[in-house]
């Protein structure tokens, strides 16, 4: 019979998994495949546009998604990973909110995912909250 323990532990594998194929998979596409191949509403196309012709803004996103889905993916430095992950998350899904006007989407599972995986490694966070 599975124990609490190794449950949370494989839940904790099966989520990072799928946030790291999520990740992956979403710096390739996004970097490989044209804007205007993706089908984006006029409104959305141009600031992502926009956000490209910066020439690194949305490439700094796409080097965070794909870097941090290859650590999360072979567990290596899982707590940095999600630091540097986390402000990139909050704003796939406010872009899911604010411009496709869609709340339930993959950008809330990953919020979700990451809380968890916070959550689940807070003893490595607490001395980043401590008072000095």
């Amino acid at each position: 019979m599975l124990n609490k323990e190794k449950f949370l532990k494989y839940l904790e594998l099966i989520l990072r998994l799928w946030i790291a194929y999520v990740l992956i998979t979403n710096a390739g596409v996004g970097t490989l495949t044209p804007l205007k191949d993706l089908g984006l509403p006029p409104h959305i196309y141009t600031i992502i546009d926009s956000m490209w012709q910066t020439g690194f803004m949305m490439h700094l996103v796409k080097v965070i998604e794909f870097t941090t889905g290859l650590m999360l993916l072979f567990n290596f430095f899982v707590p940095l990973a999600l630091i540097a992950l986390f402000p990139v998350v909050i704003n796939i899904y406010g872009m899911h909110i604010f411009l496709f006007k869609q709340y339930i989407t993959t950008g809330l599972g990953m919020i979700l995912v990451c809380g968890l995986l916070i959550y689940n490694h807070r003893d490595k966070f607490r001395p980043l909250l401590v008072r000095k």
